[in-house]
């Protein structure tokens, strides 16, 4: 298994705070969208209707991309308390700073999400 530098610990601290505090922000505007999912009164008339229907689900699917966030964002945090952060785990090779800088619930090193994102693409270069 890969050892992480002491560089790159402090840096997962760093990244540790950054993520804590998205999940926080993350868990109040969940709770705010909720809220507004409930439609509580009926649109005038059929441009309305259809706006609200628009506005409706635009909501939901925010609603949606945020909850997939928040939890990579806690399977991260439960890495790093577990020693498993800044570990491939497909390969187990170290995932490196910059990737964690962009990505900080990154699970894949950048080989090994391209690979699952196209699977085809490297046996084709072979």
């Amino acid at each position: 298994m890969p050892t992480i530098t002491r560089t790159a610990r402090n840096k997962f601290d760093l990244l540790e705070k950054k993520m804590t505090a998205q999940r926080d922000q993350l868990r109040d505007r969940i709770g705010g969208h909720r809220l507004e999912v409930v439609v509580d009164r009926e649109p005038d008339d059929e441009a309305a209707k259809a706006y609200e229907n628009v506005s409706q689900e635009m909501l939901v699917r925010t609603l949606e991309r945020e909850r997939r966030t928040l939890r990579e964002i806690e399977s991260a945090l439960q890495r790093i308390k577990k020693g498993e952060y800044g570990i491939c785990a497909s390969c187990d090779a170290t995932i490196s700073v910059a990737r964690l800088d962009a990505l900080p619930w990154a699970r894949y090193c950048i080989h090994c999400a391209e690979s699952l994102k196209n699977p085809n693409a490297f046996r084709a270069a072979s």
